[in-house]
C-alpha cells in the first residue's frame, strides 16, 4: 500500500537511516595536518548549509545537473500529448516513468497521482512520463527486461547564462521529428554505441543507427527545448511555446530558461545486432524522438534547480533520501482547454503529429532538424 502523498515510503526510511551512517572522515592532524583540518571541516560545513549529500560536486561554471533512471513500464500506440483520448492513433510508443499514462489520459492532476518506476526512490516525486518510438529488429519490436530498455533522464544547466527556473507542473513538449526521412541535427537527437553494461560511449554521435562494436549496445540521445514562453504549458503544434536556446540565451518570445531535459535512451538487448536489422517505429532510422510530460513535485524540482543547476553541482544519478525536502502536495493544473485544443487539431489533420506509419502527411511531430541546440554534455 502507497504511503499518504507526502509522507515518505517505509522504504525511504529506511535508506535515509542509512544515508545517515557517513563514511568515517579521519580529521587527525598526522593525516592532513592543522590546516587540513580547517579544510575539510570548511568543506563539510558547506556541504551542510546548502542541503547537498556527500557525493555532488561542484563544476565548471555553466554546467550542473541531476539525473533519474527510469524503466520502461509500457508500450502503446499512443501520444497522450498529440492524439489525447485518441487510442491507437500513434505509432508504437515505449513509455518510461509514470505507469499509469495511456492516451485517455489528459489531466495533470491524475498524472500525479500515478505510481512511478523511476528508481533510487525517485518514483516518489518525480511522476513525469516519458515516451519514445520503439526500436524494431527486422520490423518487429525490440523485447528486454524493463532495465535494458531504460532511460536516463537528465535536468542540465546546458550552457545557459542566467538563471534557470523550475520546470511547470504539467508542461508537455516534444522533441525531434517523427517524420525525418533525412538526418536531423545531432544538437537535438542521435545515436551511439555504449560499452555494455554499465555505458560510457564507444563510437561519436550518429544522425542514423551504427552497427555497435562488440561489446556494446546501441542508444539514443534527445534534448528538448530549453525556453519557455513563461504562460503556455501546450501550444496547438506542441512546440511553439519552446525553443531552444541559441549561444547560452534565450530569446525574447521565451524568455524563461528551464533545465535542458534530455534523454538517454538504453537499447542494451540491441548488443550485437546490425544496423541493417534496425529501424524506429515512426519510420526509418532517422525519425528518433520523445514526448515529456511534467509530473515532478514542485517542491523538490526547485531544491534540485536550486541545489544542483544553479549551483553548478553534479547530481547525477541522486537518489531520493539524498533530498532533504519533503514531495509535498502538487497544485492543480487547469488544462484541459489544451486538450481540447489538441483534439480539435487532430480531427481536421493540421495537427503537428504522426501517423501510425510515421510516415503520412501533415506537419513534423517536435522540433525540426533546423533548430539550433545549446552545448552539452555527452553523458
Amino acid at each position: 500500500m502507497r504511503p499518504p502523498q507526502g509522507l515518505p515510503h517505509p522504504r525511504h526510511a529506511r535508506q535515509r537511516q542509512r544515508q545517515r551512517r557517513r563514511p568515517h572522515l579521519n580529521l587527525s592532524p598526522t593525516v592532513v595536518g592543522a590546516g587540513g583540518v580547517a579544510g575539510v571541516i570548511a568543506v563539510v560545513m558547506l556541504l551542510v548549509t546548502v542541503g547537498l549529500p556527500f557525493g555532488a560536486f561542484a563544476q565548471k561554471q555553466g554546467d550542473g545537473k541531476w539525473s533519474v533512471k527510469c524503466n520502461v513500464v509500457n508500450k502503446a500506440a499512443d501520444d497522450p500529448i498529440v492524439f489525447p483520448n485518441q487510442p491507437g492513433r500513434s505509432h508504437l510508443h515505449l513509455f518510461y516513468g509514470n505507469e499509469t499514462v495511456t492516451a485517455t489520459m489528459t489531466s495533470t492532476n491524475k498524472l500525479v497521482q500515478g505510481l512511478s518506476d523511476c528508481q533510487k526512490g525517485m518514483g516518489d516525486a518525480d511522476h513525469a512520463s516519458y515516451w519514445a518510438p520503439a526500436l524494431l529488429r527486422n520490423g518487429t519490436p525490440l523485447g528486454g527486461t524493463a532495465d535494458a530498455l531504460r532511460i536516463d533522464a537528465y535536468y542540465s544547466r546546458n550552457g545557459l547564462s542566467g538563471q534557470i527556473q523550475p520546470i511547470p507542473l504539467g508542461l508537455r513538449m516534444i522533441a525531434g521529428n517523427s517524420m525525418a526521412q533525412t538526418a536531423q541535427s545531432i544538437d537535438i537527437v542521435h545515436y551511439n554505441c555504449l560499452h555494455f553494461p554499465q555505458g560510457g560511449q564507444v563510437t561519436g554521435s550518429s544522425a542514423n543507427i551504427p552497427s555497435c562494436p562488440a561489446g556494446s549496445y546501441l542508444s539514443g540521445r534527445v534534448d528538448f527545448p530549453n525556453c519557455w514562453n513563461g504562460k503556455d504549458l501546450d501550444s496547438a503544434d506542441h512546440k511553439s511555446h519552446m525553443a531552444y536556446a541559441t549561444g547560452g540565451h534565450c530569446d525574447a518570445a521565451h524568455p524563461v530558461e528551464l533545465p535542458t531535459v534530455f534523454l538517454r535512451i538504453r537499447w542494451k538487448s540491441a548488443i550485437g545486432v546490425p544496423s541493417s536489422q534496425l529501424s524506429l517505429s515512426s519510420g526509418g532510422q532517422f525519425s528518433l524522438h520523445a514526448d515529456f510530460w511534467n509530473g515532478w513535485s514542485p517542491t523538490v524540482m526547485k531544491w534540485l534547480v536550486d541545489n544542483c543547476i544553479n549551483t553548478t553541482r553534479e547530481c547525477t544519478d541522486i537518489s531520493r533520501d539524498q533530498i532533504p525536502v519533503p514531495t509535498g502536495s502538487f497544485p492543480s493544473v487547469n488544462d484541459q482547454a489544451l486538450v481540447a485544443a489538441a483534439m480539435a487539431a487532430t480531427s481536421t489533420g493540421s495537427s503537428s503529429g504522426s501517423s501510425g506509419s510515421g510516415t503520412s502527411g501533415g506537419m513534423a511531430m517536435g522540433c525540426t532538424a533546423t533548430a539550433t541546440a545549446a552545448p552539452k554534455s555527452t553523458p
